[in-house]
């Protein structure tokens, strides 16, 4: 089955950012919103983090659906977590279920690998060109798949780094702001139950912004976490939206992860991936 350039287009913008969370067995669907408490601002961001979900290992197979208009495109993918160490997401072929192409996503480094053309690229972060400028991290990409709070640069959110965010409020949300380098910006909005309900990275000099909100939460055992998860990805004037959902999660399960690379592929650089499927302006 042969997959558009589009396709192909929107998942590797899409799985370069978000991942959301989603299971069967024992659920119950939560329901978000609500009067929020009185709070200083170190409790509002204790809490957030006190209410993220805690895992060291996860797994879940899910879709991928890209909106335009009245269209829209519904792919398969596979993601696979061990915290702090490797985020992979494997997409798969619509109804053949081969894989159409594998990232690899680890602290130091990104390998994509493109099955459809045989190629695949590997570069260190230190190295790369594309995120140069940038303090957006692996652990802050990790932390967004998540559904967890972050700041830019950093692994972790600890006590002494409350006050990088500016905290405030509306009549039911919490708002906590902190800032990157190149001028960008991170908004969490938080509601009344301390979970992030969507997470903004913006940048206003260069009309660009990505939002992923995160709904249809529910409690699966002693777990909390979305189901279905919208991405907003703007630039300049144009605008997509990828919505994601998974299914079949298992926490803390044992299990493997390929790494490796077909020896007769080619390797080629990070623009020539994308260059295959459109062109590059």
């Amino acid at each position: 089955m042969k997959l558009s350039n589009r396709y192909i287009l929107i998942v590797l913008v899409t799985l370069a950012i978000p991942f959301a969370i989603s299971s069967c067995g024992s659920k119950k669907t939560l329901t978000t919103g609500g009067t929020l408490a009185e709070k200083n601002n170190n409790e509002v961001i204790a809490d957030a983090l006190k209410s993220e979900l805690d895992y060291k290992t996860l797994t879940t197979k899910g879709s991928i659906e890209f909106k335009s208009g009245k269209s829209s495109q519904k792919v398969p993918a596979v993601f696979k977590i061990i915290k702090d160490s490797i985020l992979q997401a494997s997409v798969r072929i619509p109804f053949i279920g081969g894989e159409a192409m594998r990232i690899n996503f680890t602290p130091d480094s990104i390998v994509i690998i493109d099955r459809l053309k045989k190629q695949y690229m590997a570069e260190r972060y230190k190295d790369s060109k594309v995120v140069a400028g940038f303090d957006f991290n692996y652990y802050n990409l990790q932390a967004l798949f998540t559904n967890r709070l972050f700041i830019p640069g950093y692994k972790e959110v600890v006590n002494k780094d409350f006050g990088k965010f500016k905290v405030t409020s509306t009549n039911d949300t919490y708002l906590m702001q902190t800032k990157g380098k190149s001028d960008l910006l991170y908004n969490f909005e938080v509601d009344a139950s301390d979970r992030i309900i969507s997470t903004l990275i913006s940048q206003e000099k260069k009309n660009v912004s990505i939002q992923w909100d995160y709904s249809n939460f529910i409690k699966d055992n002693n777990h909390v976490y979305p189901t279905n998860m919208e991405a907003k990805v703007s630039f300049a004037k144009k605008q997509a939206n990828i919505n994601i959902s998974y299914d079949n999660l298992d926490i803390d399960k044992d299990f493997s992860v390929d790494t490796s690379i077909p020896s007769k592929y080619k390797k080629v650089g990070f623009s020539d991936i994308i260059g295959a499927y459109i062109k590059l302006k």
